[in-house]
């Protein structure tokens, strides 16, 4: 378990959102959750793949997954269950007529 926390960490509501459509068939020696960190990492702050800070899974580890979950639509399901629980959780601001 890492010590050191990042700004592009998942929340614990979040993990626990996205963390059932995730599917797996071997599982990795590293913990689901920190290889999505790894990723989120990565993305958030632009850096090249081989860059990811050493207390992170293996930066070809955390790519597998990122291209994997890319190609199986993973990505596009957490995007659509994110999305869906944050209108859920905006307030509805009504036009006035």
């Amino acid at each position: 378990m890492r010590i050191k926390k990042y700004t592009s960490d998942l929340q614990a509501r979040d993990w626990t959102l996205i963390e059932p459509l995730i599917v797996v068939r071997r599982r990795s020696k590293w913990p689901l959750l920190e290889l999505v960190n790894g990723i989120l990492y990565v993305l958030k702050n632009g850096c090249g793949w081989r860059d990811l800070p050493g207390e992170f899974p293996c930066w070809n580890t955390v790519h597998y997954y990122f291209t994997k979950w890319g190609k199986d639509g993973t990505w596009e399901n957490i995007n659509a269950c994110l999305l869906a629980d944050y209108r859920e959780a905006s307030p509805t601001v009504e036009k006035k007529s």
